[in-house]
């Protein structure tokens, strides 16, 4: 008997039994599609209910804003949902042969996307019945909302800027760069509150009608258009004035976030991807002396597949960092070796953090003993001096918007990133290491390249990292610098001195902000 045919079925079986996208993404693709038809039909409902709405107390909404705003607002949602399907059906057409890694990722940002899309169509077409609701139980509780309007209206009034006046004043003068953007948001708020005057004066008549229980129509339009606005003006005094004086603090801060360590693991179908990131940061209590106080964080986050393969080049590197002086919005993004956005330019020599030493017949970057602490939560103790030739190569793909790796020539191997020298010796222990991060490397070593392949599950037996939250992983009391609590100080007693204090062999030059804006 010929087996041949058989052994060839057996093969085409086989060959067509792995081919597609992997199985854990089908099915994620799969319960989109469930979740794509209920969306559809709650966004059906929700168009049906807006127009009996309208429908129902025409005087009410006759040439309100809301009338033609509400149905424009449900046709978007109707359009994200329309470009959702087109999401999945673009991942049905990748959903066959044997798709590359490229393709792997490009269909995992397509579901992500398509995911965005409904969730989007979803919180708006329930926003639009809310407010709808809201205009009818207006309608039927005039009295109740006018005595409500009462008190957000004391509420403006009860506002007090003295604090956030005092915060910004304090930072334009410590910040002068910020000074007027300080000053603007600050007039904001006021003007806020000026506002909420004239709408109040301007709703008199309006209200007593509504108190007596005798405003219909566009009268009863016109309060709930008023009391809108005078909600809006009581949170943008409240919650501004709170984020302000919050941005005006967060000039005194910088900071960086080291991605220390990457996972991919499954948790039933899903896919599941986290990173550690390891926050340093330095609040300066003077901006005039740069005396600092510097503590770190470490914390595992679970994080999209696009956010994780937009990383998974870079672990041990500084994905993001902020200067002092300016706001955590303005953070620099373009990951870089950890450490280098703190180093001066050739061309100014020193600055407040320490200097190129030219001695020795090459230049080297020296940092000043009060900033060594701070230089080792960086690179974890595993530091490595800096030539000058290698921050100009740093600051030449700085400029160009590229990542530097640490390459001397494009075929030479990297020093950074996560195929690089230093990470492979640094992180070793880290999980993504430990499943075999490095393997696909080929400048990973020996001991890297034979690691496991499969990536082990969150929380398998013989796992020396903590678990996610665990003590060891979440606020850490650091090492504390010109203080006197507990910890490491520095800059008092003799225990040596504040950060940015001048040394008589090193003098300090006039401090300057590194890197760039995001």
């Amino acid at each position: 008997m010929n087996k041949r045919p058989y052994a060839l079925a057996a093969t085409f079986v086989l060959l067509t039994g792995c081919a597609g996208l992997p199985r854990a993404l089908r099915n994620e693709v799969a319960s989109e599609k469930d979740h794509l038809r209920q969306t559809e039909q709650q966004l059906s409902r929700a168009q049906a209910t807006v127009k009996d709405d309208l429908a129902h107390s025409p005087d009410l909404f006759a040439g309100t804003k809301v009338s033609t705003a509400w149905p424009a607002r449900l046709q978007a949602a109707q359009g994200s949902l329309t470009r959702a399907k087109d999401d999945l059906a673009q991942l049905d057409k990748m959903d066959h042969g044997n798709p590359r890694p490229e393709e792997v990722r490009r269909a995992e940002g397509l579901l992500a996307d398509e995911r965005a899309l409904q969730q989007s169509a979803i919180r708006e077409s329930e926003s639009v019945a809310s407010d709808a609701q809201s205009w009818l139980d207006f309608e039927r509780n005039v009295p109740h909302y006018v005595a409500s309007m009462q008190k957000t209206y004391d509420d403006i009034h009860a506002a007090d800027f003295t604090r956030v006046s005092q915060s910004v004043q304090k930072a334009g003068q410590d910040w002068p760069a910020k000074k007027a953007v300080l000053d603007n948001r600050l007039a904001v708020l006021k003007q806020s509150s000026v506002d909420a005057d004239t709408r109040w004066n301007a709703t008199a008549m309006a209200r007593q009608d509504g108190a007596a229980g005798r405003a219909k129509g566009a009268e009863v339009a016109t309060l709930i258009e008023a009391n809108d606005a005078l909600v809006h003006d009581r949170d943008q005094l409240t919650h501004g004035a709170d984020q302000l004086e919050a941005d005006s603090t967060e000039l005194y801060d910088s900071w960086d976030k080291i991605l220390a360590d990457l996972e991919v693991r499954h948790r039933g179908n899903d896919t599941v991807y986290s990173e550690k990131l390891t926050t340093v940061k330095t609040h300066y209590t003077d901006a005039g002396t740069k005396r600092g106080e510097t503590t770190t964080d470490t914390r595992w986050t679970d994080i999209t597949a696009p956010q994780y393969h937009s990383v998974e080049n870079d672990l041990g590197m500084t994905i993001a960092h902020k200067n002092a002086g300016m706001f955590d919005s303005e953070a620099q993004t373009q990951p870089q070796p950890p450490g280098f956005a703190y180093m001066a330019t050739p061309e100014q020599g020193r600055n407040q953090y320490g200097y190129w030493d030219h001695s020795g017949g090459r230049s080297v970057w020296t940092w000043l003993p009060e900033y060594l602490i701070m230089r080792d939560l960086l690179w974890g103790h595993s530091y490595r001096p800096i030539y000058i030739n290698e921050f100009n190569g740093y600051q030449t793909a700085l400029r160009s918007g590229r990542t530097y790796y640490g390459r001397e020539t494009p075929a030479a191997p990297p020093k950074y990133g996560s195929h690089g020298s230093f990470t492979t010796e640094r992180y070793s222990n880290s999980r993504y290491v430990q499943s075999g991060g490095f393997s696909g490397s080929a400048y990973s070593s020996s001991r890297n390249a034979t690691a496991p392949q499969s990536t082990p599950r969150f929380g398998d037996s013989g796992r020396n990292e903590p678990r996610f939250g665990s003590p060891s992983e979440g606020r850490s009391a650091g090492k504390r610098f010109g203080n006197s609590g507990g910890g490491q100080r520095f800059g008092s007693g003799s225990s040596g001195k504040g950060f940015g204090s001048p040394r008589p062999s090193a003098p300090r030059m006039p401090g300057k902000a590194f890197g760039r804006r995001r």
